[in-house]
């Protein structure tokens, strides 16, 4: 008795070849998602210590929601200009690896904190409620843009 190998029209047969592919594709999206900085969110209370113990303040939105107003003695580093390059006065304030990014819009800071994760700033986290939630606590904020 001979067995003979089962017939698939045309579009099983296009799935069986693109099943491979598509497998491919996921692993590949999956290592990409893993190999992405994890951002810690911090509260005002924590940030606020942290801010008072030395770390860098980096308000990465762009430079005019900067000058409209920001955290006092924060740095303006948006993102657009932090995916291309690390701004000289962020990189000498490498050494330390603390920042605290402060943002209006979750996506913008989540990204500018991996940014500079990435960059060599280990221990950067971003500021949960971002300049809202820094105003509400009645916190210092600076308004106009600084050099």
């Amino acid at each position: 008795m001979t067995t003979r190998a089962p017939r698939f029209d045309p579009a099983q047969r296009r799935a069986l070849i693109a099943l491979p592919f598509a497998f491919g594709a996921l692993l590949l999206f999956h290592q990409r998602q893993q190999a992405a900085p994890v951002v810690r969110q911090v509260g005002v209370g924590e940030a606020r210590v942290m801010v008072d113990a030395g770390a860098l303040v980096v308000d990465v939105r762009e430079r005019g929601a900067y000058a409209a107003r920001h955290l006092v003695g924060a740095v303006s580093a948006p993102v657009s200009e932090l995916a291309q390059a690390i701004p000289a006065v962020l990189a000498a304030a490498r050494a330390g690896g603390h920042a605290v990014t402060a943002v209006d819009e979750h996506r913008v800071a989540t990204r500018g904190t991996q940014l500079l994760q990435q960059a060599g700033f280990t221990q950067a986290v971003n500021l949960q409620g971002g300049i809202e939630a820094w105003a509400e606590a009645l916190l210092p904020l600076s308004y106009g843009a600084q050099a």
